[in-house]
């Protein structure tokens, strides 16, 4: 790479180093980069950020030897990291909201209740009800229920009709729902 040469000892300084390796690989690392996070704006950041590692490398007098891959690999790697970090953010956030989501200790004890009384009055009811209501609350069309019952379709639908009605008379009996 060709450097300024610092006039008092012929050698180019670290920051003309890194200025002339700017000028050399910028182009090419931000396409690289924003190949990888398909963001202008954060290929940029990881660009200037890859470029000022490789600035304060070359102050501490660890100028790599071949700049262009380094850039790559710190490129590569901020890319990475980054990806890691919004995962583990995201999965920091939907914990957070999941805590601000969940019901209260009153919510848990009243849906607690509720399934109790709903459990007693599907005891209360007879097996057939009973079998109609599950099978349909479980998302069974008519004719699969008439088959397990082994009704026909129409009997099926009415008995089904008469089992809600007599299950809600029931919860609504103890103030369930």
């Amino acid at each position: 790479m060709a450097a300024i040469e610092n006039p008092g000892t012929g050698q180019p300084t670290t920051d003309e180093l890194v200025t002339a390796c700017h000028a050399a690989h910028a182009a090419g690392l931000e396409r690289y980069v924003r190949s990888l996070v398909r963001d202008s704006d954060e290929a940029d950041d990881i660009c200037q950020e890859a470029f000022v590692r490789l600035l304060l490398a070359g102050r501490d007098g660890r100028l790599p030897d071949a700049p262009g891959a380094w850039l790559r690999r710190v490129a590569h790697n901020l890319v990475v990291s980054g990806h890691r970090h919004r995962q583990i953010g995201d999965r920091i956030r939907g914990r957070l909201a999941d805590d601000e989501l969940s019901p209260s200790l009153e919510d848990h004890a009243i849906r607690h209740e509720e399934n109790d009384a709903l459990v007693a009055a599907l005891d209360a009811v007879s097996t057939d009800d009973r079998a109609a209501l599950i099978l349909a609350a479980q998302g069974y069309r008519g004719t699969e229920i008439a088959l397990y019952l082994g009704r026909t379709e129409l009997a099926s639908r009415a008995l089904l009709c008469r089992a809600r009605s007599r299950l809600g008379a029931r919860l609504s009996a103890v103030g369930a729902f």
